[in-house]
């Protein structure tokens, strides 16, 4: 089964990733490994997606999800089930799986480089704006210095296009994130959702951040995307996953 590594420099014994589109099951606007039963997929298949994942995946054992709601709710791993509401997952301990659902949205993996920490996040442009990031943060009470944090695939500034009033909201939180907005030849404004989390995570004093180099809808093979498929056909598709745990055997 194909999927990104997150590719950070811990070593072996910490597991994060995010799955890609192709080899699932799912049909139709949904053709491929949709994790989500959220969005109106055959929930059968969707079963059988997650069985895939979990067997090739070599997962501890078979992940929920929670009720993504674009807020900055973060739980613990151990309290995560299908009806909870919230936005991130966090663990301190090894063998538990924090994951999270996106199809555009940015999934933000961190962990402690000794195996104190980890979390996944959902991050959305609400859950950025209203700040999802510190909130996980304040969860985990590890120190931002010692964190490493990895950008999942998301929807790529030069896709994302947005109003100015979304601009002013990012902006009368934090100045310094108009550089991660940007105006093209229509005078449309674009977003950097990558550029958004890295100036919000270098704030809250992280400087270990890795990944961001995908664009979700510029490939629509190899992954989901929410605005690519509402362009084309209506719907929103299908979603992916972005999965983080640590061994049972040992610390990082």
């Amino acid at each position: 089964m194909p999927y990104l590594h997150a590719d950070w420099p811990l070593k072996s014994k910490v597991h994060a990733f995010s799955t890609l589109r192709p080899h699932g099951y799912s049909e139709g606007i949904y053709a491929g490994l949709n994790l989500g039963y959220r969005v109106g997929d055959d929930s059968l298949l969707v079963t059988k997606n997650v069985g895939r994942l979990v067997t090739e995946m070599k997962l501890p054992y078979t992940p929920q999800w929670v009720h993504q709601v674009h807020s900055t709710n973060v739980i613990a791993a151990s309290d995560v089930h299908s009806e909870m509401q919230a936005d991130g997952v966090y663990t301190y301990s090894n063998g538990q799986i924090c994951a999270v659902l996106t199809a555009d949205c940015l999934p933000i993996l961190i962990a402690h480089p000794q195996g104190l920490g980890i979390a996944a996040l959902h991050g959305g442009w609400r859950s950025l704006q209203q700040g999802i990031i510190e909130s996980s943060l304040k969860q985990l009470a590890l120190p931002s210095k010692e964190l490493y944090v990895w950008l999942g695939p998301a929807i790529g500034k030069d896709a994302y296009v947005v109003g100015a009033d979304f601009r002013d909201l990012f902006l009368d939180q934090d100045k310094s994130l108009a550089s991660a907005f940007y105006q093209d030849t229509d005078q449309q404004w674009h977003a950097d959702l990558y550029g958004i989390a890295k100036i919000q995570l270098q704030r809250l004093g992280v400087t270990q951040i890795y990944g961001g180099q995908h664009c979700t809808y510029s490939d629509p093979q190899q992954f989901y995307s929410a605005r690519y498929s509402m362009q084309h056909n209506q719907h929103t598709g299908g979603r992916m996953a972005t999965l983080i745990w640590i061994d049972k055997e040992d610390r990082l």
